[in-house]
């Protein structure tokens, strides 16, 4: 999958984190998994998925996140409203991209 984020919402004093990409489980309809990329920054957090075609951008600030924990090839993300899962990570990169993020919530 290539990447969904798009640079060019980043502002002048914000830089790039760990991202990962893989597939993201929730329901819309009676489709429960997309491809996705969750892509932390120094100041906010993005979640982008991948809709049928769609692209979908969620930006949330850190308090809205509460932990992200790492299973196998898999990050669970704690959000205010609940837990969303992304697995098939494969890339290495889930327990720096959870360690970054864990590191910013509460900054």
């Amino acid at each position: 999958m290539s990447e969904l984020f798009n640079e060019n919402e980043l502002s002048p004093s914000e830089k790039r984190g760990p991202g990962v990409v893989g597939t993201i489980e929730f329901k819309m309809g009676n489709q429960t998994e997309f491809p996705g990329e969750y892509m932390p920054t120094n100041k906010r957090f993005f979640m982008v998925v991948d809709m049928n075609g769609q692209p979908y951008q969620r930006v949330m600030s850190y308090d809205e996140i509460k932990s992200v924990e790492v299973e196998d090839d898999a990050v669970t993300v704690e959000f205010s409203v609940g837990k969303i899962k992304m697995r098939d990570i494969g890339n290495g990169t889930a327990q720096v991209f959870a360690d970054y993020v864990n590191a910013q919530i509460g900054n």
